[in-house]
């Protein structure tokens, strides 16, 4: 039998981000996991010299959690360029956010993808969600992405060519049915930063995380199988505490006793080697292949992440995908993009991931309640399906604790 004052069940971003507020006050704190790597869906791993995420996921360093954490002083994050490349019917047209790159934002008009109408529009959205209060945001009614879209004035034609190809691999969402609240803010995150990835793949961020825990006692690759207020059972060992967190996904709190469910998005993504590739660092779609929501040369800001002259490319898709029957459109398209042979791009590895995203249907809920009874839970499902949801959730189960205990 252990004791401790908090016990956390789950060592993903939201309990390690609990573990570090409630040992900044000097709590004894065991995170407990039953995998062998702190990061919950946040995983990497090295197949034969590529360094491939569980998923298709990049970190934005402008989530104001993630900068309280001062994790990202830790651990340097590759960005990405400000830019989206969509290719169609041979043609290739660069979107660009005209702070960084006045060419590429003008480069629409001089091709005749955007009316200078939708550009307008497009470009006062992202002013309004960038800088406007997070409260003007969220104070008119709810409703689905699309409908949101709709009423901002922007055509079919601009909806279909880019908004439509982004955001569904942004929200999983291919009929754009989330949370228009909840796109406003991920739309906040693109305008305040740029996406990126690590040397390490995405599970460095949890580790970093890990790392400034001092005083926090990890225990991995330890099943729970049992959970009450004060008690946690595995199948290692007994822990007593004053307070025991669920930090897991809902589907996992439910299996542990508690009453949550949510509705999930899954993603499919395509791990590709592929011959070395020049001055790539910017997101691809090909809209001639509704299949893939993007493909980007994940190598061209994390060398480490591939051998030597060769190039990791990620090509990730709405939906649990198994059918082998798939590969070769995935090829093509990759190919295509990247103006290369299939016969030089192998698939290392594809990745399903069945519970990828909480669904965010209208209204969103922000601030969901952090206790069933007596146990307190963390996770992005009672914030948003994001790093942000996932270290705020965190914050509010710490602050519970310590209002409640002390």
């Amino acid at each position: 039998m252990q004791t401790s004052d908090v016990v956390i069940i789950g060592a993903g971003l939201s309990g390690l981000r609990a573990a570090q507020l409630l040992g900044q006050r000097g709590w004894h704190v065991i995170v407990l996991d039953r995998h062998a790597e702190v990061g919950g869906r946040l995983a990497s791993r090295n197949v034969d010299g590529y360094v491939i995420d569980e998923g298709f996921q990049l970190v934005n360093p402008s989530y104001p959690e993630l900068r309280a954490t001062k994790v990202l002083e830790t651990v340097e994050l590759r960005p990405f360029e400000a830019s989206l490349l969509t290719l169609t019917n041979g043609r290739r047209q660069l979107f660009s956010d005209p702070r960084a790159s006045l060419r590429g934002a003008l480069s629409p008009f001089v091709r005749g993808g955007l009316s200078f109408s939708d550009a307008r529009r497009l470009g006062s959205l992202g002013f309004r969600c960038g800088f406007a209060p997070i409260r003007g945001i969220l104070r008119r009614p709810d409703e689905s992405t699309w409908e949101g879209f709709a009423h901002t004035g922007i055509s079919p034609r601009a909806m279909n060519d880019v908004v439509r190809p982004f955001l569904r691999g942004t929200l999983l969402d291919d009929q754009l049915e989330s949370s228009w609240h909840f796109t406003q803010l991920v739309l906040r995150s693109f305008v305040r930063g740029r996406p990126g990835t690590f040397a390490d793949g995405v599970v460095a961020l949890p580790r970093a995380m890990a790392r400034q825990l001092d005083s926090t006692v990890l225990k991995l690759d330890e099943e729970v199988i049992s959970v009450t207020p004060t008690r946690v059972v595995t199948n290692r060992d007994e822990y007593e505490s004053r307070a025991v967190v669920l930090a897991t996904d809902a589907t996992d709190a439910a299996r542990l006793g508690t009453d949550t469910t949510v509705a999930w998005r899954a993603q499919t993504t395509w791990w590709i080697a592929a011959p070395k590739i020049v001055a790539s660092p910017i997101l691809h779609i090909d809209l001639d292949e509704p299949l893939l929501t993007s493909v980007l040369d994940v190598s061209a800001v994390a060398r480490e992440r591939a051998p030597t002259n060769a190039s990791l490319v990620a090509a990730p898709a709405v939906g649990a995908l198994h059918e082998r029957s798939l590969d070769a459109r995935v090829l093509e398209s990759v190919a295509r993009t990247y103006d290369v042979a299939t016969s030089e791009l192998s698939i290392i590895e594809r990745t399903v991931v069945e519970r990828a995203l909480p669904a965010t249907p209208p209204p969103l809920r922000l601030n969901r309640p952090q206790r069933r009874g007596e146990i307190f839970l963390a996770g992005d499902y009672l914030q948003t399906p994001s790093i942000q949801g996932a270290l705020v959730s965190g914050r509010r189960a710490a602050q519970a604790i310590l209002a409640a205990l002390t």
